[in-house]
């Protein structure tokens, strides 16, 4: 018996946020507890596969951080900095939100089932605006971007390329008017996303995860936050 549960747009447990943004789902399938989404401040932390020993440090420590200041941790359980810090919120007894790109029977990719489950065993949720036996398509992924940022509050960027999917998230960020951050380019290795990101200054850049909690810490006194587009090629 499957365990995936839905709600509509239009139903209480469907995160609100997302009816704010420009291409909400209709229906949101889910597994766990949906509600935090609504309950708590989200913050979507995000990066690349390929990255640095130093942005997977920086992915945990700014999870870590995030749930210590009472934030759910939204990400795609995508390998390399979106897993640390879902490790290093689920280390911290924090809750995570993961967005799948195809159908809640399946976890992507399939080496992070184990995470997945930690999540549901914590009190966080796995979601999808994809039914069950959606196969997965590439442009799935693109898609997923922006449910991440949009079920959240704020995106931290921890490390990135500046042609890898990451980049997707930090645009609809800023097309739904999420306050974005990304970890100074020179910290890190593949980080030319982050490079791009300072250069455009439309993004906080911290030098240091006391740069992170300080973002945070605004995120959590202001009600709205508002920030022009960016646009990626």
């Amino acid at each position: 018996m499957s365990n995936i549960l839905t709600c509509a747009s239009t139903d209480a447990k469907f995160p609100k946020k997302l009816n704010m943004i420009a291409d909400p789902p209709e229906r949101i399938y889910y597994k766990g507890d949906i509600e935090i989404i609504n309950r708590s401040k989200c913050v979507a932390i995000v990066g690349s596969r390929n990255c640095s020993q130093e942005g997977l440090k920086l992915a945990y420590q700014t999870a870590e951080i995030a749930v210590n200041k009472g934030f759910v941790v939204v990400n795609g359980l995508a390998l390399g900095c979106d897993v640390e810090a879902l490790k290093g919120a689920l280390d911290q007894k924090g809750k995570c939100v993961a967005v799948m790109p195809c159908g809640l029977e399946q976890i992507q990719p399939k080496s992070n089932q184990y995470i997945a489950d930690a999540i549901l065993e914590k009190g966080g949720c796995i979601i999808s605006e994809y039914a069950e036996e959606t196969p997965l398509q590439k442009y799935n992924y693109v898609k997923r971007d922006r449910i991440q940022s949009g079920i959240s509050d704020s995106v931290i960027i921890i490390e990135a390329q500046e042609k890898s999917g990451t980049m997707h998230t930090a645009d609809f960020a800023t097309r739904q008017g999420k306050r974005l951050a990304c970890y100074a380019a020179a910290l890190m290795k593949y980080s030319s996303g982050n490079k791009y990101l300072e250069e455009a200054k439309k993004v906080q850049a911290l030098q240091s995860v006391k740069d992170a909690e300080k973002f945070l810490d605004y995120v959590i006194m202001e009600p709205g936050f508002e920030q022009i587009s960016l646009k990626f090629e």
